[in-house]
Formats: C-alpha cells, sequence, structure tokens
C-alpha cells in the first residue's frame, strides 16, 4: 500500500545509530590520540633534555680540541723531528754489538791480513763499515773480500781504494773498502 501521507515517515534509526557508533569511535579515538600524544610529549621532553646536554658536551669538546689543534700548531715539528732522528740514531749505535762486530769481522780476517782503521756508520737500517786493511800479498786481500763474500753477515764489499807496496812509503799492500754488516737478527 501506497504512503499517501503529505509527509511521509521515514525510518532513521540505522542512520543514528551508525552516527552514534561513529561518534563514540571517535572520541574513543582522540582519547587515545590524546594519551599517545602525552606519552610522546613526555618521551620528547626527556629526548630534547639529552639533545641539550649532549650539545653542551659537544660544546666543550670543541672547545678543547681547538685548543689541543693551537697548542699543536705551536710546536716546531721540523726541528722536533731532527731531534727524534738524531736521538733515534744515538739509540741505534748504543743498541749495536761492538764486540759482536769485530768477532765477525775476526772471523773473516786472514792471519796475513791486519785492520788499520775500522769507521762504522749505524743507521736504522743497516749498519756500513769503512775498514783500511794492509797485507802481506795481494792473495791475502782477495782472500779477504772472498771471506767478506762467504759470510752472510757481511755483504756487497766495495774495494774504494788499493795502494801496492811500490805506491806506499811502507811495504804491503794497502786497501780501503766499504762493507755493509748485518747484525745478528737482522735480515741480510
Amino acid at each position: 500500500m501506497p504512503n499517501l501521507a503529505s509527509r511521509p515517515f521515514l525510518n532513521t534509526r540505522p542512520v543514528w545509530l551508525v552516527a552514534g557508533a561513529a561518534g563514540l569511535v571517535a572520541v574513543i579515538l582522540a582519547a587515545l590520540n590524546l594519551r599517545f600524544f602525552l606519552a610522546t610529549n613526555s618521551e620528547m621532553e626527556a629526548e630534547l633534555a639529552r639533545r641539550d646536554e649532549l650539545q653542551v658536551r659537544h660544546g666543550v669538546v670543541e672547545t678543547e680540541v681547538r685548543a689541543d689543534v693551537d697548542a699543536l700548531r705551536k710546536v716546531p715539528w721540523r726541528t722536533l723531528e731532527g731531534k727524534v732522528v738524531a736521538t733515534n740514531l744515538i739509540l741505534n749505535e748504543h743498541a749495536f754489538s761492538w764486540l759482536q762486530m769485530l768477532d765477525d769481522i775476526e772471523q773473516v780476517m786472514p792471519w796475513d791480513v791486519r785492520m788499520t782503521n775500522i769507521a762504522p756508520a749505524v743507521s736504522p737500517e743497516e749498519v756500513i763499515l769503512s775498514l783500511e786493511v794492509v797485507a802481506q800479498t795481494r792473495e791475502a786481500l782477495l782472500t779477504f773480500l772472498d771471506n767478506l763474500l762467504a759470510v752472510p753477515r757481511f755483504s756487497d764489499p766495495t774495494p774504494i781504494s788499493e795502494r801496492t807496496p811500490e805506491q806506499a812509503t811502507a811495504a804491503g799492500y794497502f786497501m780501503t773498502l766499504r762493507v755493509t754488516y748485518h747484525p745478528p737478527g737482522e735480515a741480510p
């Protein structure tokens, strides 16, 4: 049957129920949002306080670092480097075993060769020996060079000069040579 009323009755109850349920959900979500906002806000305050503390510490550390950098700029590095090199050279010379070196030279020295001068130059990498020797014969000098080549503690024996008895005022064969010496514990 058709509704002949001038204003027909509409059933709006489901719309009000849905609108009320949506409003209730909106209020619940707003309450949850407010609670979440307050919780994160308190955590944010702690994080902001930590950030401020870290910024203060950063400023202090930055000031200290700048002071240290300024102090390092005042250090005379070039002269200091020279002093360190000189000190290391002295330490290397004091750590060097002179007796071991002389024992090693004695082992390679033939009986008819006599050493007249020895001048070691100690560096961090190696020890260069400048030797002056005199021998009764030229063959004794050659035997000395062969002995230096045969022993691993010595390397690169290089004659610098040689004088025969005719060239010298004294009898004997004179030779000046340079040889690299490797102390014990150092690989040749």
